[in-house]
């Protein structure tokens, strides 16, 4: 009776060792971050400064640094145009005493060439064999934060090579990754133009994630800090220094010391705060909206303790006609500014690219939907028609993926050309999902010499 009570007793220890082993599996889920700017360029100084600061977010949020990755072309910092040379600033500061630099400190795992569709599809998948680099190592329980800024379009986002990625391939990573046991709960955060459409009505239920983007499916998002707002000790950049709904959700994060702020708290905020755009939730809503941003911006699950302080602001950004720019509109306003500051022949010239670039665009949608509706009045009206209520980004999205894919083999994608995507759609409605016309009129179109631009006098 003595062996077996003793037996019990080793039993029951061991089993009270599994039972909190278990428990504390649950309750110790690692956090994971991949913070991706998707352009180059000083006039896109804003992606860049946006993600430099996210890392410091985390950061000061005691997040574990080995477990965040970030993705730039870390071309800004150093442009000549910058008059703080190797310096990023996310916010308009009125001295260099108070001014944070955020390219201090912020590390970059890749950069250049490097920052690519396929690497950053790598990333999250956990392929180091493709990615060349770090990836996640997360596990089932563990906690994904994706924060994402760039230029965008209809079910599309922007790389610095010209390259897309689209909906389809973000949203089947995704499921992936949560088959392959990547996450437990995943947040993403996406700062492009039209940058609902990436997520509406495409991320199935059930699939634990929770996205809040800038823009609804069918509209830009805007740049913060602009013109005369971007002024850094004195010194205007003649840039954007940030996106409105990044500076915004990064400004809430850091006025809650203990980040005990809900995700839909969060939401609201931001909502009210980002005037310009429609700030809008994807995804298990009901389930995330009572969880804390430390829950994915934090160092653990236990948000009991304080951050590190950020550096003293004004109050969250709302802006104004001089602060925000929508953000198809920044590098030619940005262009034109720079012209009248210096009358320069050399700015006058890339002013006068810009609009031509900006035309050639628009006779580009033209040409491809003239040749498939085979007349004049219905092209322009599929090209320059808004967007209704009704007009849904959603259906037919093989063709969709299919003919984008075509654009960017025989016409070759850009920051200007994102805009045909939505073309790109509209020509898919027509045709019904059928890609295989679509494909041989942008064949034609980008084949032959571009129709000459209309002269003004």
């Amino acid at each position: 009776q003595g062996h077996l009570t003793c037996l019990s007793l080793r039993s029951l220890a061991m089993l009270g060792a599994l039972v909190l082993g278990l428990s504390g599996l649950l309750v110790s889920a690692e956090h994971w971050a991949v913070l991706v700017a998707g352009s180059k360029g000083y006039y896109n100084y804003r992606h860049q400064a946006d993600v430099c600061h996210a890392y410091h977010v985390l950061l000061r949020s005691g997040f574990d640094p080995t477990k965040i990755i970030t993705m730039l072309y870390d071309d800004v910092a150093s442009s000549s145009q910058n008059p703080f040379p190797g310096k990023l600033y996310n916010y308009p500061w009125k001295s260099m005493e108070e001014a944070e630099d955020v390219y201090h400190g912020c590390v970059k795992d890749y950069v250049g060439k490097n920052v690519t569709p396929d690497t950053f599809i790598a990333v999250l998948s956990g392929d180091k064999a493709v990615a060349g680099g770090r990836v996640l190592e997360s596990g089932p329980s563990d906690h994904v934060f994706v924060n994402f800024v760039d230029h965008g379009g209809v079910n599309l986002i922007g790389f610095p090579d010209d390259s897309v990625l689209h909906a389809n391939r973000l949203i089947g990573t995704l499921k992936k990754m949560h088959q392959t046991g990547l996450y437990g709960k995943l947040t993403f955060y996406l700062e492009t133009c039209e940058s609902g459409s990436m997520f509406e009505k495409l991320l199935p239920p059930h699939l634990p994630v929770y996205a809040m983007t800038a823009a609804n499916r069918s509209e830009s998002s805007y740049g913060t800090f602009c013109g005369a707002g971007a002024r850094v000790g004195g010194k205007n950049l003649v840039t954007c220094l940030g996106d409105a709904f990044s500076v915004n959700w990064m400004m809430d994060s850091e006025r809650d010391d203990s980040m005990k702020e809900t995700l839909q708290k969060q939401f609201d905020v931001v909502r009210d705060a980002t005037t310009k755009s429609h700030v809008k939730q994807y995804g298990e809503v009901k389930a995330f909206d009572s969880m804390s941003i430390g829950e994915f911006l934090g160092a653990t699950d236990d948000t009991s303790g304080r951050r590190a302080p950020a550096p003293a602001r004004s109050s969250i950004v709302s802006g104004g006609p001089d602060l925000l720019w929508n953000a198809r509109e920044i590098k030619l306003r940005l262009l034109f500014e720079r012209y009248v500051s210096t009358s320069s022949t050399e700015d006058s010239l890339a002013l006068i690219q810009e609009i031509e670039a900006r035309d050639a665009v628009r006779r580009l949608g033209l040409s491809m939907a003239e040749q498939l509706l085979g007349d004049e009045n219905l092209a322009s009206g599929l090209v320059d028609g808004a967007t209704s209520a009704e007009e849904n980004t959603w259906s037919h999205m093989e063709c969709h993926e299919h003919v984008v894919e075509a654009f960017g083999a025989h016409c070759g994608w850009s920051e200007e050309r994102l805009v045909l995507s939505r073309i790109l759609r509209r020509l898919c409605e027509f045709t019904l999902g059928s890609p295989e016309a679509i494909v041989t009129t942008l064949r034609a179109a980008c084949s032959a010499p571009a129709p000459a631009a209309d002269v003004l006098v």
